[in-house]
């Protein structure tokens, strides 16, 4: 409470849009149907901050109209925005056919979030200084249920055998000692 007090006080301008109640639905490429009700389950949302940079919502539809982005994947903490993005294609009028595909995320063993932050999980970098690429990426496909063992493989090698519903649709816990 004591955040929006403040920010009802900053005279800096913000941008924020209203939303319809409208249920905005998508079919994704591995997540299946999606919908949600924009007024009911994200409310109004901010296109700028008040440090004047554009938020994430705007940015990224502004950023795909204008690169032609139709295929986009993403994890899949990033589906309920999808819709706020679909809303905002059509309300700026350039095309939003597109594809969204959203994947699980990859989780530490003890549920949270892995991070890119230095020191705070271990580094791309780190796993090379100690393993070879295919005993990674094999024992990335076994805790993604691609294989039944965490053998060494190749991408060429998962490909052969790689069917997308394998993959599951909830968040991947990387195994305790896996690495």
């Amino acid at each position: 409470a004591r955040r929006n007090c403040r920010a009802l006080q900053d005279p800096r301008p913000r941008l924020r849009v209203q939303v319809p109640d409208e249920v905005i639905a998508f079919e994704d490429g591995h997540m299946g149907h999606y919908e949600e009700n924009l007024a009911r389950d994200c409310g109004d949302f901010f296109l700028r901050r008040a440090d004047g940079v554009f938020a994430y919502q705007l940015a990224v539809v502004v950023d795909d109209a204008l690169m032609g982005v139709d295929e986009v994947v993403r994890g899949s903490d990033l589906l309920s925005s999808t819709p706020r993005q679909l809303w905002l294609y059509r309300e700026l009028g350039p095309d939003p056919a597109r594809n969204s595909t959203h994947l699980p995320l990859l989780l530490a063993s003890d549920g949270r979030r892995l991070s890119k932050a230095p020191d705070a999980d271990q580094s791309l970098d780190e796993l090379r200084a100690k393993y070879t690429p295919e005993e990674i990426i094999g024992k990335l496909a076994f805790a993604c249920g691609l294989q039944a063992s965490p053998a060494p493989t190749t991408p060429q090698a998962l490909a052969r055998t790689f069917d997308g519903p394998q993959v599951p649709k909830s968040d991947i816990v990387l195994p305790e000692n896996l690495f």
